[in-house]
């Protein structure tokens, strides 16, 4: 039975944490390329995720992760981190600056992530896909435009790299059954 914790900002629903199983020699992180996440993320979960990315929040900081890691490091990543936590309390969907987004048969499951080192950290918590009205991917280059619904109406807008798209067609697959 996995430990849960209390909902977050009084929004209803339950959030469950669970420990992402490092490697030997790694602190709580893993290092999987975009192809092999949703099965390194299977397997830590011990549920099936059935498609998952790298994420992260853009912000109006976002043009310095262009100048050098440095920018990312010191500024756009804080702004994101900020917006993150803004995001999180007002909808109760746990976000970090960088995120990795999976999707089981009844839920979104996010993990803290460095999309930049390839990182995968702690398991975030997940939103029961009962709470999602609808996700939409905006084609794109490298990083595609992903927006949330949730029922309550409100957006999550997030950019996803990847198999982005994938995260989509499998809750359009699930929310029409």
């Amino acid at each position: 039975m996995r430990p849960e914790s209390p909902p977050f900002g009084g929004h209803g629903g339950t959030v469950r944490r669970i420990a992402t199983r490092a490697r030997p020699g790694q602190a709580g992180l893993m290092h999987v390329k975009d192809a092999e996440l949703a099965a390194a993320l299977s397997a830590s979960l011990g549920e099936d995720v059935r498609a998952a990315a790298y994420a992260r929040i853009p912000t109006a900081l976002s043009f310095t992760r262009m100048l050098t890691p440095l920018g990312n490091y010191l500024i756009a990543r804080p702004a994101a981190r900020a917006a993150g936590r803004k995001i999180t309390a007002e909808t109760a969907v746990p976000l970090d600056a960088g995120v990795v987004i999976g999707i089981t048969s009844g839920a979104i499951h996010l993990w803290r992530a460095d999309p930049m080192l390839n990182q995968v950290g702690e398991h975030l918590g997940e939103v029961p896909l009962a709470r999602l009205t609808g996700i939409a991917v905006t084609a794109g280059r490298s990083w595609q435009p992903i927006t949330m619904t949730l029922s309550g109406g409100e957006l999550i807008e997030l950019e996803g790299r990847g198999a982005a798209h994938a995260i989509a067609s499998v809750f359009n697959e699930l929310h029409a059954t």
